[in-house]
């Protein structure tokens, strides 16, 4: 994989279903289960390493998406170059999502709040220390704090 952000989708994907597969099998101590599943084979700390894992990769992840934003404090870009790098970097992220079907409604909600975690109080920041309100600064601006937050709860979706 070629972008760092679909490493770590890929990571967070496939650890929490293992995380997931773990947890269910294992035994429940009720008296109509006495088989031992997966969970018990392998035992409380391989799911531990896993639920670790999965910390790991969301923190890649999150500064995959806050990397967009370093163009912002760049002294030698104007406020509207600045915007301009973000939409093409903001579109090139949500674009790459469509690679990956991600059924889990649990790990496609941590990646949706994770991304607008990562973006949007920063992006709202930028605009009020910057709302000049100049015509190419106003042309500049792709997308409000609400567009941004729809972009980002689509980009999973088909």
């Amino acid at each position: 994989m070629k972008r760092p952000t679909l490493q770590f989708v890929f990571l967070i994907n496939n650890h929490s279903y293992l995380a997931r597969a773990l947890q269910d099998t294992m035994y429940a101590g009720d008296d109509m289960s006495q088989s031992l599943g997966l969970g018990d084979l392998v035992g409380r700390s391989a799911q531990l390493r896993t639920e670790s894992q999965i910390e790991r990769s969301r923190k890649g992840y999150i500064a995959t998406w806050k990397a967009l934003m370093s163009a912002f404090p760049a002294a030698t870009l104007g406020p509207a170059e600045k915007l301009g790098m973000f939409n093409q970097g903001f579109d090139d992220m949500v674009r790459s999502h469509r690679v990956y079907d991600i059924f889990d409604a649990d790990v496609r909600a941590m990646l949706v709040s994770d991304a607008t975690e990562a973006i949007i109080p920063e992006y709202e920041k930028f605009l009020r220390q910057n709302s000049d309100n100049s015509s190419e600064f106003t042309h500049a601006m792709k997308y409000t704090p609400r567009d941004l937050q729809r972009r980002i709860n689509g980009m999973l979706d088909d």
